[in-house]
């Protein structure tokens, strides 16, 4: 559905009309602080910022926007039946134009009428309201609950009404007495929060939720329902924008329908629905109640023997409530701890619920895996994974890139990202394809110290910025990765960020490094990005395999290590491919690192070129069979048992010599004389492309 959704709302923007993004099973806007800060006021007439949207939130619904909006080359006049009995009343006066049915009533979509005022009530008339200026409806395939909004006349073109008109015209509104009090006054002692809502109520986005802790309020002090809602009438007029009277009288109506006051005159808050999961990784949940606009984010999640202890915090789409603070999910004590303090945050809520479904919903996914999938129906994905940049990074895969300090690996990072915004090989013989956007989360450097390598290395490919293509945005974090998970897949959204770079893995992870806890926590959020990614982290003791538990190894597609022939900025690094999932063994990379600093260390310029690996004798044992078998016969040609004789000098065993000898003249890479003498191919002095080893 959620592609449907999203093809539509292009569909809607392509045709000229202005469209939001409505969060899932609600009809209130999605809250981004970027594409669509605003809300409704925020209305959205391109392509590609609905393809942004719908890919952060792919849960989304659709809502078009009505009235005169900037950008939108079709404005519309919506009139709103708010039930069958009311649109069948005026469907022989309506005139043939788009209509669409809601889970309730109907709208139909006029050409843009500025005559027509934005009103509840139009004209007198019950449930029949107008949608102009700063207003939207929800747009079909949108679904809410179990219903769905869908079109029963699109096709016709958008029409004017002009009897609607005339029938704004002629009805006279009566001044609507007030019901109950205007004042609390003399009624019940009040909280300093209530006299401030009533007296300037509250800006558009909040307006539902502060009405509920009102009604709920004024419901526990036992005042009727009719007081109660002739005292919010000074509140709903206040808003900014007014609140719409419907919408506060079905707030009141369900509040005083729903739960009567305690007995001790405490308000009782009513039972909870199921929340939303918008994220759930290792040890990361976040969890949404739209009714309530309440969102928990549960972080640093560890099971041991003193229970299911995390970090918590609270907040509705727009405000802060409370947090971070630790809890154990299992402690009663704790919860009931912590609901006295959310009530003091947010009244109306029943906290107790809302921390029993997260503590529930955390053990559950905890303890549960997916469901069961029966094989024999089963029909596999078939996706081709392909690169990103080959022969490191393949598309929505995972790859380590290791060594210790100073072995320059953060820079090949760096390299490989310049290839993948640019599409040119910033190290030889590397491919990045189409290029993309790239990101590069750094947790041990700066800005400027990033700058400054990145403009090197385009120096050293005679380039500047201006030939960089595709964005490459820099972010500097502290704390956790998994506290970052939500800031960094809006920014992948925002920038169509299509390889990530994680600098470093040790540094961002907030678990001990050697658990497995923590490996697992890292995957399953580079999982929840969806792109390619480089995960930059120190070596083991043994110098083999990267720091920490063997995890982070088992769950990469990819590994590669760095190492350093000397000290000297000017030298040769080896990039060697230790494992793959889905290729054969890469050829190791040889590469002479050029380097030019300023008179303050500063670099100004570094650029890659090929190196021969078996010519340095620190780096000659990263060199594979075939490269040593290269190097020995460039320019020249020996017997088999010269050969094996040299390659066992070098280190190479004789069964592995003789497989590789053999592989290579399958390839065509090594011929053989008629008096026995092996030569290459192409003996030309040029050893052979890289490739598959």
């Amino acid at each position: 559905m959620s592609n449907e959704v999203k093809e539509m709302a292009i569909k809607y923007v392509e045709a000229g009309l202005a469209v939001i993004a409505i969060s899932p099973g609600d009809k209130i806007p999605v809250s981004d602080s970027v594409l669509q800060p605003n809300g409704s006021r925020s209305p959205v007439t391109d392509v590609e910022t609905v393809q942004k949207l719908w890919k952060l939130y792919p849960k989304a619904g659709v809502a078009i926007c009505t009235g005169k909006v900037e950008g939108a080359k079709i404005n519309v006049t919506v009139v709103d039946f708010d039930d069958d009995e009311s649109y069948e009343k005026l469907k022989d006066k309506i005139p043939q134009t788009k209509i669409v049915k809601t889970p309730r009533g109907y709208h139909a979509y006029l050409s843009y009428m500025p005559e027509i005022k934005q009103a509840t009530k139009f004209a007198g008339r019950d449930k029949v309201d107008t949608r102009q200026e700063g207003g939207y409806v929800i747009a079909p395939p949108t679904i809410r609950g179990d219903d769905k909004y869908y079109w029963i006349d699109e096709r016709s073109p958008l029409a004017e009404w002009p009897e609607l008109i005339e029938m704004q015209n002629e009805h006279k509104p009566v001044q609507k007495p007030q019901r109950g009090v205007s004042s609390l006054s003399g009624v019940v002692d009040q909280p300093t929060w209530v006299s401030e809502y009533l007296s300037n109520g509250a800006p558009e986005g909040q307006r539902n939720d502060v009405a509920t802790r009102l009604v709920g309020f004024l419901n526990s002090k036992r005042i009727s329902q009719d007081i109660a809602r002739g005292l919010l009438e000074s509140f709903r007029l206040a808003c900014s924008p007014p609140m719409e009277e419907r919408e506060l009288d079905n707030v009141v109506r369900s509040i005083y329908s729903r739960y009567v006051p305690a007995e001790n005159d405490v308000y009782v808050a009513p039972d909870l629905s199921a929340p939303v999961v918008d994220l759930s990784i290792a040890n990361r949940r976040v969890f949404r109640w739209p009714d309530e606009d309440l969102v928990v984010d549960v972080s640093r999640i560890t099971d041991d023997r003193s229970g299911v202890n995390c970090r918590i915090r609270f907040r509705t789409h727009t405000t802060h409530l409370l947090g971070p603070v630790r809890l154990n999910l299992l402690s009663s004590s704790s919860r009931q701890q912590l609901v006295r303090e959310l009530k003091n945050r947010k009244d109306g809520v029943n906290w107790t619920m809302a921390l029993d479904q997260v503590g529930h919903l955390v053990t559950q996914s905890m303890e549960d895996g997916s469901a069961g999938v029966d094989m024999r129906t089963y029909t596999p994905k078939n996706i081709d994974m392909g690169w990103s940049v080959k022969p490191f990074v393949q598309r929505e895969s995972p790859t380590l890139l290791y060594g210790t300090g100073g072995e320059g690996k953060s820079t090949v990072a760096q390299a490989i990202l310049l290839s993948k915004a640019t599409g040119e090989p910033f190290i030889p013989d590397i491919s990045a394809g189409n290029c993309g956007g790239v990101m590069y989360c750094d947790w041990e450097d700066s800005e400027e110290n990033f700058w400054n390598s990145t403009t090197a290395l385009l120096r050293g490919k005679n380039k500047t910025w201006e030939d960089v293509i595709e964005p490459v945005i820099y972010k500097r974090f502290s704390g956790a990765l998994s506290d970052h998970v939500d800031s960094i897949q809006s920014d992948i959204a925002k920038n169509n960020i299509e390889l990530i770079v994680i600098d470093s893995l040790i540094a961002a992870s907030d678990e001990d490094t050697n658990d497995a806890v923590a490996a697992r926590t890292w995957h399953q959020i580079m999982s929840s990005f969806g792109i390619a990614s480089i995960g930059v982290t120190h070596v083991a003791k043994n110098g083999d395999q990267p720091f920490g538990s063997i995890y982070f190894w088992n769950l990469s597609r990819a590994c590669w290590s760095v190492a350093k022939e000397s000290e000297d900025d000017n030298n040769t690094i080896a990039l060697t491919q230790r494992k793959s999932n889905n290729t054969a063994l890469m050829e190791p990379f040889g590469l002479s690192v050029e380097f030019e600093s300023d008179e303050n260390n500063k670099p100004i310029m570094i650029a890659y070129h090929p190196a021969d690996l078996t010519e340095t004798e620190k780096l000659a044992k990263h060199a594979s069979s075939k490269q040593h078998i290269t190097s020995i016969l460039k320019g020249t040609s020996l017997a088999m048992s010269e050969l094996l004789t040299s390659l066992e000098e070098r280190g190479v065993k004789e069964n592995t010599a003789r497989k590789a000898i053999a592989r290579m003249k399958e390839q065509k890479l090594l011929t053989q004389q008629p008096n026995g003498y092996l030569e290459l191919k192409d003996n030309s002095g040029h050893p052979p492309l890289k490739g598959v080893s």
